[in-house]
């Protein structure tokens, strides 16, 4: 289909190890060859509690993101994705943790009014500071991750699509590493784009926030969740168009639990 459609919206979450990217860290669409997409974009979320553990403790937290985010097709199915977000709790303030993923198309399967493409994406992120990883204002875990993804992905006739990806997430001594899997139901035209989302990350390993031993460092904490959110993207005109999103986090283990709201911008070079 001609109307695919590149959006990456993100959120920033409490004492996470690195910018967690709601519905997945790349998508299931393909820019085509020479095809350059950029997004602008920030956001603000707002924390009511904190799981320390899986225990809800009364900890509140408004955090204040902006982002520059984008992909680019180096051939019809092979796709570079970047990421560089700025993030602000308190009066605390840094860059955070940037990021660059390679995704690859391994096989595309025309069905009955619809087309299935499997993918694998391979990714690297970093801290590009030295910021703050210990307090209540913790910027993240300075953490640095291979990210190895599968991406299953079945476009429809009628332009709705589901896309589901799953990852294993090896961090670098002391963050511990993690398991992703991001389902996203949704619907891309000409006109309008829009997506319903469920993102889940698992930390078996690692230590607790107030738990037994006591972290010397918070670098050493265990990061889960359960997540949920949507997006909406509007094209204005062929070269822009602009998105709001939105997410919550339902229930985890060391992290902030709230709502997040992001907007943000998309050129098309």
């Amino acid at each position: 289909m001609k109307y695919y459609i590149y959006l990456l919206t993100f959120s920033v979450l409490l004492f996470s190890s690195s910018l967690l990217y709601s519905q997945g860290r790349v998508d299931g669409f393909y820019k085509g060859k020479g095809a350059l997409e950029i997004g602008i974009g920030g956001g603000i979320e707002v924390h009511k509690k904190y799981f320390a553990g899986t225990n809800r403790v009364g900890i509140s937290r408004t955090i204040f993101n902006a982002n520059l985010f984008g992909a680019y097709g180096i051939t019809k199915g092979f796709d570079v994705y970047f990421g560089l977000p700025y993030v602000a709790i308190n009066k605390v303030k840094s860059i955070q943790d940037g990021s660059i993923y390679l995704k690859k198309l391994l096989l595309n399967v025309g069905l009955d009014k619809s087309d299935l493409q499997v993918s694998f994406a391979f990714g690297y992120s970093s801290n590009l500071a030295e910021y703050v990883s210990e307090g209540l204002s913790a910027i993240g875990q300075k953490a640095k991750v291979l990210d190895f993804r599968p991406v299953i992905h079945l476009n429809m006739e009628s332009n709705w699509f589901v896309t589901l990806q799953g990852a294993y997430l090896y961090k670098f001594d002391p963050v511990p590493p993690a398991v992703t899997a991001a389902l996203k139901l949704g619907k891309a035209t000409a006109k309008y784009y829009f997506d319903f989302w469920y993102d889940f990350q698992n930390t078996s390993g690692g230590l607790d926030y107030q738990g037994t031993p006591t972290p010397d460092t918070f670098r050493k904490l265990g990061v889960s969740y359960h997540k949920v959110g949507g997006t909406f993207y509007q094209p204005l005109g062929n070269k822009f168009g602009y998105y709001v999103g939105a997410s919550t986090v339902i229930t985890g283990r060391n992290i902030g639990q709230g709502t997040s709201l992001n907007i943000g911008f998309i050129i098309k070079g």
